[in-house]
C-alpha cells in the first residue's frame, strides 16, 4: 500500500516517489511520467493508460487491463489528489 502525504508517495517508511505538478517521479525524483485530462503517459510520451467510468484501463503490448477505481482507492491512502494522479501513482509506481 501506498501512502501520500503531501507531495511525497511513501511505502511502509521509505520514500517511493514524488507527484510534481502532473508528473509523477520516482524516488530520486527522474520523471516516471505524467497526467492529462482521463490519460497517463510514461515518461517518452506514449499513452499507458486511460480512465473511462468507474475503471482504469491500462495498456501494455497490445492487451488492456481494466481495473475497477476502487482497487486504485483501496491502494493509495492519505493525500487529497484528483483521481487521475491516484491512478498514474498506481500505473506507474504500483502498489
Amino acid at each position: 500500500m501506498l501512502k501520500i502525504e503531501g507531495h511525497e508517495i511513501w511505502r511502509d517508511s521509505e520514500r517511493a516517489g514524488y507527484v510534481d505538478g502532473n508528473h509523477i517521479r520516482n524516488r530520486d525524483y527522474k520523471m516516471l511520467g505524467y497526467f492529462s485530462g482521463d490519460h497517463i503517459y510514461n515518461s517518452e510520451g506514449h499513452k499507458i493508460a486511460y480512465i473511462e467510468g468507474n475503471h482504469l484501463y491500462s495498456e501494455s503490448s497490445g492487451s488492456s487491463t481494466k481495473i475497477s477505481l476502487d482497487k486504485v482507492n483501496d491502494g493509495i491512502e492519505g493525500g487529497i489528489l484528483p483521481e487521475i494522479c491516484k491512478c498514474a501513482i498506481y500505473c506507474l509506481i504500483g502498489v
